[in-house]
């Protein structure tokens, strides 16, 4: 398995700005319908992100790895050729429904925001007046310790929505291993230099598959998305710890993760006419659950009549 960790270690700076180290808490917005089986059961969900979104944002990255190769001097042809290429065929893998799939690499990501009540995501989970969403706050470092110790061995970051961001990142990546490849090719070694080459070339494709898992449309930004992503290898039976759950016709791959209850810090209430029932009847549901002693925020956005 790759060391995404490492591989994001390479680039200190893209690595800060996905995530500064800080302990802020995350909150996973939901139905109140899954409020509830998360609480009873004390599990959430790593999703396949491919089956998650629409084909757009899937392919988001992809058309702009691929277009700022085009825009970019000074790249090494014989790799960035090869790079446009693999990119090109996963975009149109993704738009043309094609099942190449098979002995990859499958994301899985749990999504969460950084801001608790966000009117952008309520609106995702209500219907009218009388039914309202909610969303679970945890605090980020517990959490991702946790999964690491459980053996979610996880990469982790916010969305980063500004375009201008996202072409300096990759430009960063671009440079970094451009000036591999060409070191080597400057290099009289001549033994096992096509096993290094092709090591640069993998190495360079695994960290832009990651790092475009945390590129969004900025039409999108004011979700403040933060991922938490686990990857596994389709191959080698890796698939079997896999299960399948139903959504609007499509079957979705997810991977279960038992949370700690240490790890919650809040539970947060949407926007709701009834405010004062729809907080009672969840301090009755917490109690009913062990989470008791966890803070219950109501929504401060008004609602318009």
């Amino acid at each position: 398995m790759i060391n995404y960790d490492d591989l994001l270690s390479k680039i200190p700076k893209v690595k800060k700005i996905l995530d500064d180290g800080s302990n802020t808490s995350l909150y996973h917005y939901t139905k109140p319908e899954k409020l509830l089986s998360i609480l009873e059961s004390g599990i959430i969900r790593f999703s396949n992100a491919l089956y998650l979104n629409d084909k757009e944002e899937v392919t988001y990255s992809y058309k702009l790895i691929v277009n700022l190769i085009d825009e970019t001097e000074n790249l090494n042809k014989e790799l960035f050729n090869q790079i446009k290429e693999y990119f090109y065929k996963k975009y149109k893998n993704i738009v043309d429904g094609n099942d190449n799939f098979l002995n990859k690499y499958e994301y899985y990501t749990i999504s969460f925001s950084t801001d608790n009540d966000n009117l952008t995501l309520w609106n995702n989970y209500s219907k009218g007046q009388t039914y309202t969403g909610y969303n679970i706050g945890f605090y980020k470092k517990d959490l991702i310790e946790d999964m690491e110790r459980q053996g979610f061995k996880s990469v982790y970051g916010n969305i980063i929505y500004k375009r201008e961001t996202q072409i300096m990142i990759l430009k960063m990546i671009f440079e970094k291993w451009n000036k591999q490849y060409e070191k080597l090719l400057s290099t009289k070694q001549t033994v096992k230099k096509t096993e290094k080459q092709q090591d640069i070339l993998f190495e360079l494709i695994d960290i832009l598959s990651i790092i475009s898992l945390f590129f969004k449309n900025p039409h999108f930004r004011d979700e403040k998305e933060y991922r938490i992503i686990f990857i596994i290898n389709f191959g080698n039976n890796s698939y079997k710890q896999t299960k399948i759950f139903e959504k609007n016709g499509l079957f979705i791959p997810y991977i279960e993760y038992r949370f700690l209850k240490r790890t919650v810090s809040s539970i947060n209430i949407g926007p709701t006419l009834d405010e004062n029932i729809f907080y009672t009847s969840t301090c009755r549901l917490l109690a009913n659950y062990g989470y008791e002693k966890k803070t219950i925020n109501r929504s401060k956005i008004p609602l318009r009549y």
